[in-house]
């Protein structure tokens, strides 16, 4: 055959699937960010950190507790088949009934929710908590339900009812690791981790203890941190800096350890017919390990590329799946250790700060050692940059668009160039970490500031290889960390925000002190300047939003309250609306920036909310959270909240 022929034929195959592919790895966010996605949110970039990770009882679904809410995927696919965002927290455990009617999750909002298995509605919600919960496990008739909660209490709820039947509030119960209900649901079973690791029988009926041991006289003196106990309740199993250990879970007796010690496990279950155990490693070396448990053998050691958080096995027993601060879920096959799966999306970091370029065609991000890079127009993931070994905590274009700043707790400020990666130099000089950065309008200055207490101003080369110029002045007139700064539109003030409650003003003709602006009652918390450059927008942790003027220095209009406390501000590009970002109620509210009503609050985040930015068109507000997500919001048709 004539090869031309042949290529003829072959190449539209292999650029479909090419095409394919590529699909298939970079749209999963555009696939799934409709599920559970709140209103006026036009997209959901990353799908939240993982806590804990379940099959469903008929192995064909997984349940991925995250930081946003319940994934549902389906196992064979990966496809995500919904998002239950009812919880307003991170959620941090899952269990199901032993009949498989119902899966109960616990969450950080402190309360519980029961779920109908098959459709996923949610039959009740269980609260008494003070607390979040992150301990959670059935009786073996499954009319009962156990919670472990940070208020250092276990209560036991009536599951048909929803009613709680007893508490147990107990100083044993701060670092409760792993808890389950013997045979007979007469006695829960508890251990609780830390230095000497206790394990403790309580009466589900009294509450009462019925027997406390200090599990280390048997055979270990070294930190313990997770347990769990066989399908019988005959063993419980711990780990920790120490190897893997089982003991009898009635006497507590030391019964054997593992032969190896691998890592510092954070998650370990049994197979569901108690021959082998999987742990999953956050420190030291990141692997997930099956073990022979009437041996204490190896069997089988997976390298990963970072800390797993959580580890389970199907209901038959074939395969694991794990949850990872990759931002992965991973399937993989018992009995050869192969991968079968990966699921994507999950970011593991928080989200300190966000930034469009001048154009609106970068939307970027910071978080713990990396830059995301997203095309804000179609969600396209672009890039990743990676940060070695440093949070970013402020990130900010130039005017013309093309550097980009970054500061963070590498106590200096690092330049690039926007097009082509290229890293055009550090600014060193400040003491601490850097919080805020920002570019004067020509381009020539850079101003920084951070937990040294001191506003630093820069010089920007034009025209050379590196554009890293002399430190030009140091301002020392604010008295603690500096959370904000921000020059005005025409370039000549500079406004400084600190956690000493204060906003001083400097003229950059001068380099002089003009001002400083008193009455917040905490610390300031971000300063915006209106694109006229009359007002001084300011927020703070009291829970209000000021606005100057920059003329008298003086307010424009009384404070403006309701904002809880407030974490990120910024203006439209036109003035007309101001935004803020609050830790209170993990809320977006905007405001109209001439009479400071509210004219609508945004909600969906489930953590606090870092920073907000407007695009350049106005149209579009991105936030992002602690959650480790970050929303597109459409502001061309927002209703007044009065």
């Amino acid at each position: 055959m004539n090869i031309s022929y042949l290529i003829l034929i072959l190449l539209p195959l292999i650029l479909t699937f090419c095409m394919f592919s590529h699909f298939s790895s970079n749209t999963w966010f555009k696939d799934n960010s409709h599920l559970g996605r709140p209103h006026f949110s036009k997209s959901r970039l990353g799908k939240g950190r993982v806590h804990h990770v379940k099959y469903f009882p008929d192995g064909t679904r997984l349940a991925v507790a995250s930081s946003i809410g319940i994934w549902i995927y389906n196992v064979e696919t990966g496809q995500a088949l919904d998002l239950l965002t009812e919880h307003t927290g991170p959620i941090k455990s899952i269990v199901f009934s032993p009949d498989c009617k119902t899966f109960a999750t616990g969450s950080t909002d402190k309360t519980i929710r029961l779920w109908d298995t098959n459709t996923y509605e949610c039959k009740s919600t269980l609260f008494g908590h003070e607390n979040e919960i992150n301990l959670l496990t059935f009786s073996p008739n499954g009319e009962n339900l156990a919670s472990r909660s940070e208020d250092n209490t276990i209560r036991f709820w009536d599951v048909q009812s929803g009613n709680l039947l007893k508490t147990i509030d107990s100083f044993e119960m701060r670092f409760v690791s792993s808890m389950a209900y013997s045979t007979d649901g007469k006695k829960l079973l508890t251990f609780i981790s830390g230095n000497e690791g206790e394990f403790a029988l309580w009466d589900t009926k009294t509450g009462e203890c019925l027997e406390l041991d200090f599990i280390e006289k048997y055979y270990t003196t070294t930190p313990t941190d997770t347990g769990a106990y066989s399908p019988d309740r005959s063993i419980l199993v711990c780990g920790g800096s120490n190897p893997i250990q089982f003991c009898n879970a009635e006497t507590g007796e030391f019964i054997r350890s593992c032969t190896e010690h691998i890592g510092q496990p954070a998650s370990i279950e049994f197979s569901p017919d108690g021959q082998t155990l999987v742990s999953g490693n956050s420190i030291y070396r990141f692997a997930i390990n099956i073990w022979e448990v009437s041996s204490g053998k190896l069997l089988r050691s997976i390298e990963h590329a970072d800390s797993i958080r959580t580890v389970a096995y199907s209901p038959d027993g074939k395969t694991i799946v794990s949850g990872s601060d990759d931002g992965t879920v991973r399937l993989w096959e018992v009995s050869t250790g192969e991968l079968i799966k990966t699921i994507t999306g999950h970011m593991y970091p928080e989200i300190f700060t966000t930034a469009f370029s001048p154009d609106g065609n970068i939307l970027i991000y910071g978080s713990d050692y990396e830059l995301e890079w997203w095309n804000p127009q179609d969600c396209e993931h672009i890039k990743t940059s990676a940060i070695q070994n440093r949070h970013v905590h402020s990130v900010n274009f130039s005017y013309d668009g093309k550097m980009y700043a970054i500061g963070g707790e590498l106590k200096k400020v690092r330049l690039w160039d926007v097009q082509t990666g290229r890293f055009l130099g550090s600014f060193i000089g400040q003491a601490e970490q850097v919080s805020t950065v920002a570019f004067s309008p020509d381009g020539n200055l850079l101003a920084t500031g951070g937990n040294d207490k001191q506003v630093c101003l820069w010089e920007i080369r034009t025209g050379e290889q590196y554009l890293i110029g002399d430190r030009l002045a140091t301002f020392t007139e604010q008295s603690e960390n500096v959370t904000s700064v921000v020059f005005s539109a025409d370039g000549k003030t500079l406004a400084s925000g600190s956690e000493d409650k204060t906003i001083q003003i400097w003229d950059m003709d001068t380099r002089t002190h003009l001002n400083t602006l008193t009455g917040h009652d905490k610390g300031v918390t971000d300063v915006v300047f209106s694109p006229d450059g009359t007002t001084l927008a300011s927020g703070s942790q009291d829970g209000t939003i000021r606005l100057w003027n920059t003329d008298i220095d003086s307010l424009v209009l009384p404070p403006i309250e309701g904002a809880g406390h407030v974490t990120s501000l910024d203006y439209s590009p036109d003035g007309s609306i101001l935004a803020s970002g609050s830790e209170d109620g993990n809320a977006i509210y905007i405001w109209d920036a001439k009479s400071g009503h509210k004219l609508h609050t945004f909600t969906g985040h489930t953590q606090r909310v870092n920073d907000v930015v407007f695009s350049s068109d106005g149209k579009t507000l991105a936030s992002v959270s602690s959650d480790g997500t970050a929303h597109l919001w459409d502001t061309t048709t927002l209703k007044s909240d009065q």
